[in-house]
């Protein structure tokens, strides 16, 4: 039996999810013709006689094990086809293993991809109560919480229509709705988070604090680094269908990141910080991101406009970013870029010194530090900011190095002045 209840001494270890060696192969076909032709040649097998091959092997999972304690909040990474879903799928029950084991001990509700748990020809109504009654939630229960699943959907009258008529982003919100109110033991989120708009994801990650907040163990599956590091107590990162790394955050992400840059013929290295790293302006720090031969990011300060060490704002305060950069070969066109982001990578505002039309001068081999002098225009909510150093070739920005992660700010709501990323500062009038 490949998928079973966990014993009770893992139980008592509180241990939701435990994975052992598992792999998944699927048989791929060049042709349609060629499936119908290995299922006719099987069937009538000539015994003593080899029976033509007509498809090949594809291991979309191999050999992958960990285990997921009570209350963590895993977050799996890799490229497009590194078989995050594969898993995710095995986990939830809605595939087998051809080989190894998944353990699982309470209630899972999955998000899986688009298009997965719902019948087109159904009502959202009656896929709410037919996907809860799947989960073992009774029509009592369902029926108790069917408002707060609608309100949280927001999808108005369609929620009565039938679910082929809805765009992605109604199917994804009333997915997402069903699948936190069902009191889950193990949440599971595929990357259909990304379908949504802006405000449902801020939604649906201020709602997945509150499911840590509870104890629930959360498995999701994202591309954005910030979304890894802000949320996950630990990451894995899958790589062609293998697990290469089960750790911090940071760790995993920084891997990846030189993972990609490897594989887009670049090069991924680590240069250790300078002596003079221990100063006030350059402080050893866990950097995380993707360094060259030409230029490096040292570290990177947030602070008032006074120089003190700071993250929290109010609408309007001035802040500064400094960073600090070692250039390992003169660079004649330097250029510096910055952006700012959601807590889910979505950007909000980018600039370099070349789009703001500011020469500067060519920089020799050393330790530079430079600063964005900025305000806090912003609404109330986390912003978080990626560094990029660079040059500027034939007229265009060539990254040496980038910072995904160079800390965040906090910037305080407003009062009676809306909610979201903007702080346009509104003001009515109405008459008659």
């Amino acid at each position: 039996m490949q998928i079973r209840a966990l014993d009770q001494q893992s139980q008592a270890e509180q241990m939701l999810v435990n994975v052992e060696r598992l792999s998944k192969c699927f048989r791929i076909y060049d042709k349609p013709a060629d499936r119908l032709r290995q299922s006719l040649a099987a069937r009538f097998k000539v015994p003593g006689r080899t029976t033509r091959q007509y498809g090949r092997d594809f291991w979309a999972l191999h050999d992958v094990s960990f285990s997921v304690k009570r209350g963590e909040t895993i977050g799996i990474i890799g490229r497009n086809g590194s078989g995050k879903s594969t898993l995710l799928q095995m986990i939830a029950g809605t595939l087998s293993p051809s080989e190894g084991s998944v353990a699982v001990n309470g209630r899972i509700s999955a998000l899986l991809e688009l298009g997965a748990g719902f019948n087109p020809e159904f009502s959202g109504r009656e896929n709410v109560m037919l996907s809860a009654r799947i989960m073992g939630v009774s029509p009592e229960e369902i029926r108790a919480r069917f408002d707060d699943i609608e309100a949280f959907a927001d999808i108005g009258e369609f929620i009565d229509q039938p679910v082929k008529t809805y765009s992605s982003g109604m199917y994804v919100r009333l997915a997402f709705a069903v699948a936190i109110h069902v009191s889950p033991d193990i949440l599971v989120v595929d990357e259909a988070l990304a379908v949504g708009d802006t405000a449902f994801q801020t939604k649906c990650l201020t709602r997945i604090r509150q499911l840590q907040k509870s104890g629930t163990t959360i498995l999701l599956v994202t591309h954005s680094t910030n979304t890894l590091v802000e949320y996950c107590d630990r990451a894995i990162y899958l790589k062609r269908g293998r697990l290469i790394k089960d750790g911090a955050c940071r760790d995993v992400v920084k891997l990846y990141a030189n993972d990609l840059v490897d594989e887009e013929g670049g090069r991924a290295i680590d240069i250790p910080l300078p002596d003079d790293a221990a100063s006030e302006t350059v402080q050893e720090k866990d950097v995380m991101g993707v360094v060259s031969d030409k230029t490096s990011i040292l570290d990177v300060k947030i602070t008032d406009e006074t120089g003190k060490d700071r993250t929290t704002f109010s609408f309007g305060d001035p802040f500064r970013v400094t960073v600090s950069i070692r250039v390992s070969q003169p660079n004649r066109h330097p250029c510096f870029g910055l952006q700012i982001k959601s807590v889910d990578d979505i950007v909000l505002w980018s600039a370099t010194t070349q789009n703001m039309n500011l020469e500067l001068d060519p920089l020799e081999s050393g330790t530079y530090h430079f600063t964005w002098a900025l305000r806090a225009n912003f609404s109330g909510n986390r912003y978080v900011l990626a560094i990029g150093v660079g040059d500027i070739e034939s007229g265009e920005y060539k990254r040496h190095a980038r910072l995904p992660y160079g800390g965040h700010i906090d910037v305080l709501p407003q009062s009676n002045s809306g909610s979201g990323w903007l702080a346009p500062c509104p003001e009515f009038e109405f008459k008659p």
